[in-house]
């Protein structure tokens, strides 16, 4: 079988060991990419892993924010297809013959395995975001992966057949690894939504180009036998650094989305039914979060600048800035 497809991975370079397995993956990968494009942001030193097998990365260096690094590689790339990757995760040498499969029979121009370290983990904070309406555990919409809802937040559905080769429709993925067609990402316009990387903190990143791609009509599909292993960079996550502007972008960010995706994209209805939503969810955020302040003062600064960062999104939407963006139809 014959793919014309190129890798493309996004990293600072800090991913050590886990890294390298994601390139021993691409060594052994049938057919071989037509190319692997490295995308770093600026100022940051190339990993010293390399890749073999006959292969050679090309290193390209973005603007430093998530989403530009995202868009720089789609943008660079010269093949059909993009096998599209963060820097810690491995794959079986047939994994890109599975992703394909359902964009070459014209089912899908978006296809990706599942990962279910995804989904929230069982116990106490699973009920929580249940009843907070932030990821909630699907009872119908079997045939689905997930499906986004009203309160910016999504359902899931964690019974997937992994015995079979089946499609599930969905409207959001891990950005980690996915396989698509490169026109179908560049007629979704995501630099766009380079408001995302406003913050130093890309938070709801992928959440808003699988959906805008959705929206976009260009089906997602994830494909269940077609496994990956997400392994975490640990150093990646230290480079991000849980501070500040982690929960200010967060509140910025959810608002930003649920405005633009979901409120602005139906008509009278959908724009009542999505302001209880979202009040409901930020109801609820709260009370969590208050509670988890009588045991740990941080958690009281948490909620203050996720407010923070809503009125920062309110004002954000007001602005010329984001009247200049494209109005995005449901």
């Amino acid at each position: 079988m014959e793919i014309n497809y190129s890798v493309v991975i996004r990293t600072i370079g800090k991913a050590g060991e886990k890294y390298q397995k994601l390139l021993n993956s691409i060594e052994n990968l049938i057919p071989r990419p037509n190319e692997v494009i490295v995308v770093l942001p600026e100022g940051y030193e190339l990993p010293k892993e390399r890749i073999g097998n006959g292969l050679e990365e090309t290193f390209l260096y973005s603007k430093k924010g998530m989403v530009s690094q995202r868009i720089f590689g789609i943008e660079k790339a010269q093949s059909e297809y993009l096998l599209i990757c963060d820097d810690d995760v491995s794959f079986e040498s047939d994994f890109v013959q599975k992703l394909y499969k359902p964009i070459q029979s014209g089912i899908a121009k978006i296809s990706a395995g599942p990962l279910f370290s995804f989904f929230p983990a069982k116990g106490i904070r699973a009920i929580y975001n249940n009843i907070s309406s932030s990821a909630v555990e699907t009872i119908f919409n079997k045939n689905k992966y997930v499906h986004i809802l009203k309160s910016s937040g999504w359902s899931y559905n964690r019974n997937i057949d992994i015995n079979n080769q089946k499609y599930y429709e969905t409207e959001s993925l891990p950005g980690t690894c996915f396989f698509a067609e490169k026109k179908a990402l560049e007629d979704i316009d995501f630099n766009q939504e380079s408001w995302l990387d406003k913050h130093g903190y890309a938070s709801m990143e992928d959440q808003a180009l699988f959906y805008k791609a959705y929206l976009n009509r260009k089906k997602i599909v994830v494909v269940s036998d077609a496994f990956y292993v997400h392994m975490d960079a640990t150093t990646s996550k230290k480079e991000n650094n849980i501070s500040e502007k982690v929960f200010f972008a967060s509140g910025f960010n959810r608002f930003v989305f649920w405005y633009r995706f979901i409120y602005s994209t139906g008509g009278s209805i959908n724009k009542i039914v999505s302001v209880l939503s979202l009040i409901y969810y930020i109801i609820f955020n709260t009370l969590y979060l208050l509670l988890k302040g009588i045991k740990n003062r941080e958690f009281i600064l948490k909620n203050k600048l996720i407010y923070k960062g809503y009125i920062n999104g309110i004002k954000y939407i007001n602005s010329n800035e984001y009247k200049l963006l494209n109005r995005i139809d449901g």
